[in-house]
């Protein structure tokens, strides 16, 4: 499944795929809202009965088969939201919803005869704990904790590893906005899952695959992150919106393979894997399938539409600071009025009036003229012996200007 040399504008369609993650969004925070979450044992407490079975009468390879039939067997003496595993081929393991130590002592009771019933013989109790609703606050505490910490740390990476000419902040939000993504859909799909069906559960296993399909989320974001970097350096005259789309291109074959062939694998282990590891196994499903997805139409997408509208940015500050800048002819300095030549002394004869106390006589006089005062500069610092206007800035100038 090649798709290099195939004209599929993804990158165009980007307003259909930002829609359909947002109804998948709303969707499981409707159902986070409408039904919560139904937490197992290790968030809400509970018992825990741990039986040894008789040696000729361990399942070997007819585990599912054996489970059923326990199943069975307690749900008819009022114990069917028990969760029960086998543990090593020969330990049963009976998970309870008691809250207190009575509560645990009845239930196992009950479970005894329930399996007693079903063996032929009375099974050995190896071990009982009770789980307290204070240690599951505990762990709710922690996993939050964890899984906060985790995407910053992962987002603080991607911060690091993408920041040249300064676009490290945009990669590491579009890889935080797929994560947010993945996990948003993943607890809301749980949700309506657990009100349909109380097997699925809220669990250790669940909150360890939300962390292992965070990692493998960005772990596919990354591998497109880089082929974007790539060709950005290559292609540096193209249009962004056409490097990103080809390197989506290039990438997705490799991307889809990697994928089907993980969820391929999650099928056969849900319908095959068993009682204990079914709500890892299908957290896992939902995870890899809708993080798939988020790497590649949503991820890449975000870096598409930060650019978008840096752009659109630019180009509307570009007409005001246009106006803002003077023009050439405005940038040139005044004009030094030079000043006016003294014109030659005017000879007068003839008698002239008495204008002083000194004898008037026939003599010639030279009466001179009055200079006209010269402009003073507007600037000092422009020449005062030049009377040109000083040149226009060059273009290269003004290119760095704006």
């Amino acid at each position: 499944m090649d798709f290099r040399n195939r004209k599929i504008d993804i990158v165009g369609k980007q307003n259909l795929w930002f829609g359909i993650s947002a109804v998948l969004v709303v969707i499981g925070l409707a159902s986070l809202a409408a039904f919560g979450l139904n937490y197992g044992i290790d968030f809400k407490g509970g018992g825990q009965l741990k039986y040894l079975i008789p040696e000729n009468k361990r399942p070997g390879a007819n585990e599912g088969a054996f489970l059923n039939t326990t199943r069975e067997a307690l749900a008819a003496k009022g114990l069917g939201n028990a969760k029960i595993q086998i543990s090593g081929g020969d330990t049963l393991v009976v998970v309870t919803d008691a809250t207190d130590s009575a509560g645990l002592a009845a239930q196992e009771r009950i479970a005894t005869d329930s399996i007693k019933t079903q063996l032929g013989v009375a099974p050995e109790v190896m071990s009982r704990e009770l789980v307290g609703p204070v240690i599951g606050k505990e762990l709710k505490k922690n996993a939050l904790i964890g899984v906060i910490l985790g995407v910053l740390l992962i987002a603080l990476w991607i911060y690091i590893r993408y920041n040249f000419a300064g676009d490290g902040m945009r990669y590491a939000v579009a890889g935080i906005v797929a994560l947010v993504h993945d996990v948003f859909v993943l607890l809301g799909l749980f949700a309506l899952l657990g009100k349909i069906d109380p097997r699925i559960e809220v669990d250790g296993a669940f909150i360890a695959a939300l962390l292992t399909v965070v990692g493998y989320s960005i772990n596919d974001s990354v591998v497109i992150f880089d082929r974007i970097r790539e060709n950005l350096r290559k292609h540096r005259k193209e249009d962004f919106n056409q490097v990103v789309n080809g390197s989506l291109l290039e990438t997705m074959s490799r991307s889809i393979n990697t994928g089907l062939t993980v969820i391929i694998m999650l099928v056969v282990m849900l319908f095959f894997g068993g009682e204990s590891i079914y709500n890892f196994i299908l957290a896992m499903l939902i995870g890899i399938a809708t993080g798939l997805y988020s790497s590649i139409f949503n991820a890449s997408m975000v870096l598409v539409a930060w650019h978008n509208w840096e752009t659109k940015k630019v180009a509307g500050l570009r007409p005001a600071y246009a106006g803002s800048t003077p023009s050439a002819s405005a940038e040139r300095s005044p004009v030094i009025t030079a000043p006016k030549a003294v014109s030659a002394p005017k000879v007068i004869s003839g008698p002239q009036p008495v204008s002083s106390p000194q004898p008037a006589n026939n003599a010639t006089q030279v009466l001179p003229d009055v200079e006209t005062p010269i402009e003073q500069p507007a600037s000092r610092s422009s020449s005062s012996t030049s009377p040109l206007p000083r040149p226009a800035p060059t273009k290269a100038r003004a290119r760095r200007r704006f």
